[in-house]
């Protein structure tokens, strides 16, 4: 059997956690610079707000209070997925992280009687530790798990379980085919044309006609819904990634290189800290800036440099000091910039890094190893209940007016270090 764990209107519900007042109202979340809707409450879908509607078409609803939009806090909603993730690996071997609101859970070898009984302890431990409502299905397979968190979403149940793909038939039956896992608008036009308009109507196709329909792709979903699992991890995510990037793009133009440098810090910091999440070290970082394409009165430019991290590295400090450098180097004053970012690329696993040739072996890898848990050290404390934030001074700065990127607001006392 396999679970699926997701958090219920995540970022509305992060939100919450700041601010209960928000409980049973009307609540959307912005995207970063607060065009669209990118989250929905329950109560803001119940007024037919549309993901992704632009924020002008419900201004008259946000004017007159029925709906509160929030600008993205995604530092806060990060720190809470870690924390998400972590309860849920107490109560199974093994997990499967999606998203950054849903986690596959390996449930083999748990009786199948006791996975209402698991699932409603998963529940209870997020709700009472984050306060996160979370909805877990546990089926055969991962496309009849998503089906069965799907149900449980639409009847009010916390925990659903699919036994097989025959108690699974009755929801396929009512849900449109673009509802499946991997099934997006265009396939979903080819469907309709071929008399598939249910997922019910999908599972009852001959698997030859699918494989000639959809390729590979769509066979492994066909299997999945009669109950045999093929899709594995290495489809669902890369523990270990080519490059991490982490960019920003500001409501306003910003020549401040203060503020600039700032934002290179936590861009710094946060893709760090991933960095370590996958065991891994970086051996080259690159930071650009992009002026507005649309205030051309100086004309666009878009800089960007990259520096060798020699030896590769973890550590947040190594990471932040190149970082601003390259910042340091590419900031022309004469322009004002709308986006940046910072880009860590050759990645390779930690613990195969060979020592450098000129260095002295042993004491290189001693201060790699001290590096490493510190930064350990770090994460640990900012992933406790406490909900104390480790941070470097540098990232302590003051916030243009009116501006939110996303990293404006905290969720607890920082700390500098």
């Amino acid at each position: 059997m396999v679970g699926l764990a997701d958090c219920n209107n995540f970022f509305v519900s992060c939100e919450r956690t700041l601010d209960p007042s928000l409980e049973g109202r009307a609540v959307v979340v912005l995207s970063n610079n607060d065009g669209c809707v990118v989250a929905r409450s329950n109560e803001a879908k119940r007024l037919g707000i549309r993901m992704g509607q632009p924020a002008f078409q419900i201004r008259d609803l946000l004017v007159s209070g029925e709906c509160i939009a929030l600008s993205g806090n995604h530092l806060l909603y990060r720190e809470i997925s870690i924390r998400i993730h972590d309860i849920l690996r107490r109560y199974t071997p093994s997990t499967q992280d999606y998203s950054v609101d849903e986690a596959f859970l390996d449930m083999t070898g748990f009786p199948l009687e006791s996975l209402q009984m698991i699932g409603e302890q998963m529940r209870k431990a997020c709700w009472e530790e984050e306060h996160i409502p979370v909805t877990i299905g546990f089926a055969p397979t991962k496309t009849l798990a998503k089906l069965a968190t799907e149900s449980g979403k639409k009847s009010g149940r916390s925990v659903v379980v699919f036994a097989d793909a025959a108690d699974a038939s009755e929801l396929m039956a009512s849900l449109p085919i673009r509802e499946l896992w991997g099934v997006g608008r265009r396939l979903a036009k080819r469907l309709y044309q071929k008399g598939v308009y249910t997922i019910a109507d999908f599972a009852a196709k001959d698997r030859m006609w699918v494989n000639s329909l959809m390729g590979i792709v769509g066979e492994r979903s066909w299997c999945e819904l009669h109950g045999q699992p093929c899709i594995e991890q290495s489809h669902l995510e890369r523990p270990m990634q080519d490059s991490i990037s982490e960019t920003r793009t500001f409501p306003i133009d910003v020549d401040d290189f203060d503020y600039l440098r700032s934002r290179i810090v936590m861009y710094c910091s946060h893709v760090a800290r991933r960095l370590r999440v996958m065991d891994g070290v970086s051996g080259e970082i690159t930071v650009f800036m992009s002026s507005n394409r649309f205030h051309t009165e100086r004309g666009y430019v878009s800089p960007s440099m990259s520096a060798v991290l020699n030896p590769p590295t973890d550590d947040t400090a190594a990471i932040v000091a190149a970082g601003v450098s390259l910042a340091e180097t590419i900031y022309d004053p004469h322009y004002a910039y709308k986006r940046a970012g910072v880009i860590l690329s050759k990645i390779a696993p930690r613990k195969v890094q060979a020592p450098t040739l000129f260095e002295e072996i042993e004491q290189e890898r001693l201060a790699n190893e001290r590096s490493h848990k510190l930064m350990q050290a770090i994460d640990k404390v900012n992933q406790g209940k406490s909900k104390m934030v480790v941070k470097l001074a540098t990232e302590l700065s003051k916030i243009h007016p009116g501006h939110n990127d996303g990293y404006s607001s905290s969720f607890g006392p920082a700390k500098p270090l």
